[in-house]
């Protein structure tokens, strides 16, 4: 077996003792949420204080200027005019808007795949129940052979009665970035909209929403851009907007996606002015730097988990289909020794204080990590003993 690569430099001096994160816990899991930096933060907290100082003039009044400066950052991260993105609390809320602007008719079909977010799924049973509409899920075993096969099996799935196409940028479970482009392509050829979920891509991977063309785009900011939990977007094409509108219709119906994504109501809208800081902060770096960093630490990290045998990989040897997550395959020896994937991921924390996620699909336990700037090589070999350890008392 040849040795693993040696772990890649670390570009981003400075980021040690910048977060909040408890140092007793080796924590591999930013993919669903981290905690924030300091800086970041503590941005937050002062802009909550000058909105309490003058709630009315400030919030009542002023909340479209207070939003301005953050919405013009993101359309300069996202590659889109700030008059198409609406903010929303998480990527779970953008596709719940989406769904419940379509004129659905009973037969309508929805495709999407075996991968997608188990809240998405939910939110499509909705309105499955509510319209009448089909769900096709498009089965996409594991391991995932390359793009092309991706590819290849949803526009097998489309139909004359295919309404909308809503399929992950990255996958939560298998961590997988899917040919987003080249599947709204194959379907806008076809007359069908398209919805990605880009939960975990904004700041993952470089973004060009306008020229992606998706018909809706959400994404979430409190993972890969590191702004609070509570930050994230839904983006429409130019053909799509005025018919975009909030799930919590307010004052503004009609108005646009600006004003009517703005204002649905009193909240706290610190959260989302410091989308600003965020994004300054990766810059600080080079939000280049930040995404190269944390794409060959996942690729190493991937790398030395197959290596230890206890592993098995699920993505293209090539790396063509990861960013800075990575998800691993565990054999069936596991299952028989724990009751979930719940009490795996239970036993991992307790063994060796290591939080990362566990998950299931198609019958196959898998093991996902994170790179992103607070992680060092030494937490995944951290992750590799403690598996060894559970692993010699099976």
């Amino acid at each position: 077996m040849a040795p693993s690569p040696l772990a890649p430099p670390n570009p981003l001096s400075g980021t040690d003792a910048g977060w909040q994160l408890d140092p007793a816990i080796v924590f591999l899991n930013h993919g669903s949420f981290g905690s924030l930096s300091v800086a970041v933060a503590e941005a937050a907290e002062r802009h909550r204080r000058f909105i309490e100082a003058q709630p009315i003039a400030r919030l009542g009044r002023g909340v479209a200027d207070l939003l301005n400066a953050p919405k013009e950052a993101l359309g300069r991260l996202l590659g889109a005019p700030p008059e198409r993105i609406g903010l929303v609390e998480n990527a779970t809320a953008g596709i719940a808007a989406v769904l419940r602007n379509v004129a659905w008719h009973p037969g309508d079909e929805v495709v999407t795949t075996g991968h997608v977010y188990g809240a998405v799924r939910q939110a499509l049973f909705r309105e499955r129940d509510l319209h009448g509409i089909a769900i096709r899920e498009v089965s996409v075993p594991l391991p995932v052979q390359s793009s092309d096969d991706v590819l290849a099996r949803i526009v097998a799935a489309l139909t004359d009665r295919t309404r909308l196409v809503l399929v992950d940028h990255v996958t939560s479970p298998t961590a997988l970035v899917m040919p987003a482009r080249e599947i709204v392509k194959a379907c806008h050829a076809r007359g069908i909209a398209v919805m990605i979920d880009g939960a975990h891509a904004p700041g993952m991977l470089p973004l060009d929403l306008d020229g992606l063309g998706a018909d809706w785009y959400t994404g979430n900011l409190h993972k890969w851009v590191y702004a609070p939990k509570g930050c994230a977007f839904l983006h429409a094409s130019a053909q799509r907007a005025h018919e975009t509108h909030p799930a919590s219709i307010s004052h503004h119906y009609g108005a646009g996606m600006d004003l009517e994504f703005g204002w649905q109501g009193t909240r706290d809208v610190g959260a989302w002015m410091a989308i600003t800081d965020a994004i300054a902060w990766i810059e600080n770096f080079g939000a280049g730097a930040v995404m190269n960093h944390n794409k060959q630490l996942a690729e190493w990290a991937h790398q030395r988990m197959v290596d230890s045998g206890l592993f098995e990989p699920i993505s293209p040897t090539d790396g063509s289909m990861r960013g800075s997550m990575a998800a691993c395959r565990l054999d069936a020896r596991w299952r028989h020794r724990f009751a979930s994937v719940e009490a795996l991921q239970a036993a991992i924390l307790a063994e060796g204080s290591v939080e990362v996620p566990c998950m299931e699909l198609y019958g196959d336990w898998l093991l996902r990590v994170s790179a992103a700037p607070h992680n060092r090589p030494w937490q995944y070999e951290r992750l590799i003993d403690t598996m060894r350890a559970l692993d010699r008392a099976i």
